[in-house]
C-alpha cells in the first residue's frame, strides 16, 4: 500500500434497469442545449442511439458515430472539431469503450484547443471540458468513472493514455437493460477486460481499502455471473451483476491502476490491432504467473472470492488456485489461451516488450518489479510452448 491514498470518483452516478429513461433530467441538470451522443456505427445499427436520442425531443440532439475501435487520436481530434464546430455544449458517451474514451477527449479538446497528442500523460490538460454523461452499453472498461482515455498513435504503432480529472464524467448513467442484446463474443472479451482491472487493481502497489473492497466485489461477481452473461445473454440478473462489476473494477483500477496485463497489451493493440479486451484476456493467467512470487496472499483472497476452496492449503498452493481459477473462467466462455492464436508471430516478443517497458504507467504500479528480461519470459510463456523449449522459472528466465 501506497503511503498516501488517493481516490478519485465522480460526483454523480444513476444506475437502475430502465435509468436510461432519466437521461432528460440528467441533461436539464446540466443545463445544456445542444446534445451531442458520440457513439459507434455497431451500436448505430442496434437502434439504441436513435432510441436515447428521442428522450432527448427537448433538446437539439444529434448522433456522431465515426468512431474507430480502439480510437486514433486522429479520429478524436475529427470528433473534437465536430463538437466545436456545431456549438455543441454536453457530450454523451454511449457504447463501449471507445465511444466513451472518444467522448471524454473531445469534451476536453473542444475548451483546452489543440490536438489529443498534446495532452498524452499525466495531468497536462490545464482546464475543465464540456459537461459529459457518459453511458456504458458494455461491461468492461468502466471508462465511465475512470480519468483515463487509451489512444492508439497509428503512426507510432503503439497506444497511450490521457490521465486528468477533467476526463471525469459528470454523470454515468448504467442500465443494464442496453446490455442485453451484446453477442458472448464481446460479453466475453469485455467481461474479461473488467477481470483483469479489478486483479491488477487489488495487487497494485497503490492498492488501498476502498480500492481493494471494489476490487474483490468485482472479481465476486463476474465469477458467478460472467459464465450466464456470455452464453445466456437475455439474462437480466447476470447482465446486471456484470455491469455492477465493471463499474467496481473502473472504481478500482481508476485509483489503484493497473499493472503488466495492461502494459503488455497495450503494444498488442498498436502493434498488431488486437482489441484491447482480447488482449487482456489472454495475457491476464501468464501475466498472474509472473507476479505471484510477490503477492501471494492477495492472490489467495482473490482464489477466495472467484469461488475456490483453499481451507488447508498453504499460502501458496492457495494463490496459485486463483490463476487456475482465471483459466477455467476464460476457457468456459471461450478466450484463447495463447498468444498464437491471435494471429500474432512469436518473432515479435522483443519488440512487444520493449514497447511495454515505455509505460511506466503500468510498470510502476505491478506487484513485481518489471524487467525486460522478465517481459521476455512472460510472453514466451504466453505463446504456444516449442517443442525443447524449457520452461520458464518463477522469475520469467530461462531455465538452462
Amino acid at each position: 500500500m501506497s503511503p498516501t491514498s488517493i481516490f478519485h470518483n465522480i460526483s454523480r452516478l444513476v444506475q437502475g434497469r430502465g435509468s436510461i429513461a432519466t437521461l432528460a433530467q440528467e441533461v436539464a441538470r446540466l443545463r445544456a442545449t445542444r446534445v451531442l451522443i458520440v457513439t459507434d456505427p455497431g451500436l448505430v445499427l442496434t437502434g439504441i442511439p436513435a432510441r436515447v436520442a428521442a428522450l432527448l425531443s427537448d433538446f437539439n440532439v444529434q448522433i456522431y458515430s465515426d468512431v474507430e475501435s480502439d480510437p486514433s487520436v486522429e479520429s478524436v481530434d475529427a470528433c473534437a472539431r465536430f463538437v466545436v464546430e456545431q456549438g455543441i455544449d454536453l457530450v454523451i458517451g454511449l457504447g463501449g469503450g471507445s465511444p466513451i474514451d472518444t467522448a471524454k477527449c473531445a469534451s476536453i479538446l473542444a475548451t483546452n484547443g489543440g490536438k489529443t497528442e498534446d495532452y498524452l500523460g499525466i495531468e497536462k490538460v490545464p482546464a475543465p471540458g464540456l459537461p459529459k454523461i457518459l453511458i456504458p452499453t458494455t461491461a468492461g472498461t468502466g471508462s465511465e468513472v475512470t480519468n483515463v482515455a487509451v489512444l492508439s498513435l497509428k503512426k507510432l504503432r503503439t497506444k497511450k493514455g490521457i490521465v486528468s480529472r477533467y476526463l471525469m464524467a459528470d454523470t454515468a448513467l448504467l442500465d443494464a437493460e442496453l446490455t442485453v442484446g451484446l453477442p458472448g463474443k464481446i460479453t466475453a472479451a469485455t467481461g474479461m477486460d473488467a477481470l483483469t482491472h479489478a486483479i491488477e487493481a487489488y495487487v497494485s502497489r497503490f492498492a488501498q481499502p476502498l480500492t481493494d473492497h471494489f476490487a474483490l466485489e468485482a472479481i465476486r461477481r463476474l465469477s458467478r455471473s460472467l459464465r450466464t452473461a456470455v452464453h445466456c445473454g437475455g439474462n437480466i440478473d447476470a447482465r446486471e451483476d456484470v455491469l455492477t462489476a465493471s463499474l467496481y473494477a473502473g472504481l478500482a483500477f481508476g485509483s489503484a491502476a493497473t499493472g503488466m496485463v495492461h502494459g503488455l497489451a497495450m503494444p498488442l493493440g498498436g502493434l498488431y490491432n488486437i482489441p484491447h479486451g482480447i488482449a487482456n484476456a489472454v495475457l491476464l493467467p501468464h501475466v498472474m504467473k509472473f507476479n505471484l512470487v510477490a503477492a501471494v496472499e492477495r492472490f489467495g483472497d482473490i482464489a477466495r472470492a472467484m469461488g475456490e476452496s483453499v481451507e488447508g492449503l498453504s499460502p501458496r498452493a492457495a494463490a496459485e488456485r486463483a490463476i487456475l481459477a482465471v483459466e477455467s473462467l476464460s476457457q468456459d466462455i471461450g478466450i484463447a489461451r495463447y498468444i498464437d492464436e491471435l494471429g500474432i508471430p512469436r518473432k515479435a516478443i522483443a519488440d512487444i516488450a520493449k514497447d511495454a517497458m515505455t509505460n511506466s504507467r503500468q510498470v510502476l504500479p505491478n506487484p513485481r518489479e518489471v524487467t525486460y528480461e522478465g517481459l521476455i519470459g512472460i510472453l514466451n510463456d504466453a505463446f504456444l510452448p516449442e517443442p525443447g523449449r524449457p520452461a520458464s522459472d518463477t522469475f520469467g528466465v530461462l531455465m538452462a
